[in-house]
């Protein structure tokens, strides 16, 4: 047997003492972690299906041990308050079994969708999706283990963000405006976030979200945040009407417009104005092959453009 067949045998016999690895299958998508579904085969002769995360980039940010603990811990605040994803199995953070942080979660039928028709109903189930996440408060849940995320945070991630951005010159009119305004934005934490959402972070079933994953980044922090990273994703993957409408849906569900969404706009869009390629490789992986990366860029800076004249009027 092979090194991995002896981790996963040994894994296995963890989480279902006396069962057996039927099927292995990988889940594409993952950038900074690889994701399989193990099929398994119980002593009892059941099967049982299960997600393995792991974290195999180790100079990622989210491929620490303690940023695994994290991840696992929120999974169990979002097992407690009811919000769709998957459910904690087993933490490895140690890499005990295969050398790196790992996770065993259980496994939501179904994939990431992108939409090609009944934009709407797509569009109205991730802003549906998204408002169960901001329903967890810290009124409604503890979440006081969890980072908040507040201005000098933002500030941080702006700075950090435009160090592999010189000589674009959108970029250079984008930061000193979010510098600018930071103090004048109202940054509310006062909610869970999952501060990656987008719809490659979402699992289908039959047409229904069957839940959110990757819940690496999670923390307590202004809802915009959420809102905004989708929509750069959207934008990037189908065009600004499709972003709107899903901002659209999702101020409908709160019952208010979100104010000075522009600044979150264009904090979220500085990370692919440097790494659109990198984040073709995540759609491609997902069968988005007519992404191309000059189309992709010129979207983003249509979006950005438009946020950024709205940021200076």
């Amino acid at each position: 047997m092979t090194r991995e067949s002896l981790a996963l045998a040994a894994l296995v016999e963890r989480i279902a003492p006396g069962g057996r690895l039927v099927r292995r299958r990988r889940l594409p998508g993952g950038l900074g972690c690889r994701m399989d579904v193990l099929e398994i085969e119980r002593g009892d002769g059941s099967r049982w299906k299960v997600s393995l995360r792991r974290f195999v980039q180790p100079d990622h940010d989210h491929s620490t041990p303690e940023r695994v603990e994290h991840e696992y811990e929120v999974l169990r605040l979002l097992e407690t308050n009811g919000v769709a994803a998957p459910r904690p199995v087993l933490l490895d953070a140690r890499g005990e079994f295969f050398g790196v942080p790992a996770i065993v979660l259980t496994y939501l039928p179904g994939r990431p969708l992108f939409a090609t028709r009944n934009i709407g109903g797509w569009t109205k189930g991730l802003a549906g999706a998204l408002r169960t996440v901001h329903a967890v408060t810290p009124e409604r849940a503890d979440l006081s283990r969890l980072r908040v995320q507040l201005y000098d945070d933002i500030r941080e991630r702006i700075v950090e963000w435009i160090q592999g951005i010189k000589g674009e010159p959108l970029a250079a009119e984008i930061q000193p405006l979010l510098l600018a305004r930071l103090s004048t934005i109202d940054v509310a934490p006062e909610s869970l976030i999952h501060d990656d959402y987008w719809p490659g972070n979402t699992v289908w079933y039959r047409g229904r979200m069957a839940g959110i994953i990757d819940w690496s980044s999670a923390k307590v922090g202004d809802q915009r945040v959420d809102v905004a990273a989708c929509r750069i994703d959207l934008a990037l993957s189908h065009g600004v009407e499709v972003a709107d409408a899903f901002r659209d849906d999702y101020e409908r569900l709160l019952g208010w417009p979100l104010r000075d969404l522009w600044y979150f706009d264009l904090l979220r869009g500085l990370p692919p104005l440097r790494q659109a390629a990198h984040w073709l490789e995540g759609y491609h992986d997902l069968g988005m092959h007519h992404l191309r990366e000059r189309d992709v860029k010129a979207r983003l800076r249509v979006f950005l453009r438009r946020a950024l004249e709205e940021g200076t009027r």
